[in-house]
């Protein structure tokens, strides 16, 4: 990878899973089965594992509660040697991956629920000074093409020479109200957008009358796809924000900071190619497990 694109990806994984309660009283929403397009059974986390390991990253830091490595680290342990000897060949190969999935990964304790912005200023130390990737935790995705959905980020981030970039797809018009939706002028490479403008769940109200994104027919708005490339300067605005005491509905949020990065013109946004699986309600985890598997 060029000197530059990140060496570190961080996904957090310390919510309550309320939304899925009471499922995830017992087991963490993370862990949640899907259904491989290969008809493969796999957690929701391993799936994200791999996207960002294919993509040449080495270094993978789980945002957790107090206690949870407990929880979380038994998938990358080995299954005991008579579970091994009983399982198909395609099965030990997905272990061997899982186990190899472990090798890459280091455990960040967030050690009180204070927002989303707060669990990733508790990576500060193990990110360092360099930029990184982060992913949600109940997102999946699928590439439209050969590149999958991070390994374009990536690309984006290097030609635009690691300036901070999050990634982007069409919503409609009734559905804005449930994510950050972002509008800027298109770059000359015409996938990249320099923007201007980013709400967090605007009403689409607002969005008709501010938010509207060049290239996309009417009705239509760029919201976050849940992939995101930062640099370390997120660290100091979550600090200040953190400092302060600005919260939003009791919580540190990162989009605060990304909204102080885009009125600044620090931040950049890229229509991905590829769909987009939301796994964090029960109604969106049925129709993304049955989309996902389909193809």
């Amino acid at each position: 990878m060029s000197s530059f694109l990140p060496r570190k990806a961080i996904i957090p994984l310390a919510g309550l899973g309320t939304r899925m309660f009471p499922a995830s009283k017992t087991v963490k929403k993370e862990l949640f089965p899907v259904i491989t397009p290969t008809g493969i059974c796999k957690t929701l986390l391993q799936c994200s594992l791999e996207e960002v390991s294919d993509a040449g990253i080495n270094e993978i830091g789980l945002i957790i509660r107090p206690g949870d490595e407990a929880v979380f680290a038994p998938l990358f342990q080995p299954v005991t040697a008579a579970v091994m000897a009983n399982l198909p060949e395609w099965a030990r190969l997905e272990e061997e991956k899982l186990l190899a999935l472990g090798k890459k990964i280091t455990f960040i304790t967030q050690p009180t629920p204070e927002g989303f912005g707060h669990a990733i200023y508790c990576a500060r130390e193990w990110i360092g000074q360099d930029s990184f990737l982060l992913l949600l935790s109940d997102h999946i995705y699928a590439a439209n093409g050969p590149q999958t959905c991070i390994e374009q980020l990536l690309s984006a981030f290097q030609r635009h020479c690691g300036q901070a970039i999050l990634s982007l797809y069409p919503v409609p018009e009734e559905q804005v109200k449930h994510y950050g939706t972002a509008s800027g002028q298109m770059t000359a490479d015409q996938s990249t957008l320099r923007l201007q403008k980013f709400i967090e769940k605007p009403s689409p109200e607002y969005a008709r009358a501010h938010l509207g994104a060049p290239n996309l027919p009417a009705g239509q708005y760029l919201c976050v796809y849940g992939q995101y490339i930062l640099t370390a300067e997120i660290f100091t605005l979550l600090g200040e924000e953190i400092a302060a005491g600005h919260r939003v509905r009791g919580e540190f949020q990162l989009t605060t900071a990304l909204a102080r990065l885009v009125q600044d013109g620090k931040m950049l946004g890229y229509l991905v190619q590829g769909e987009h699986y939301d796994t964090g309600q029960p109604r969106e985890y049925l129709h993304s497990l049955q989309a996902f598997f389909q193809g």
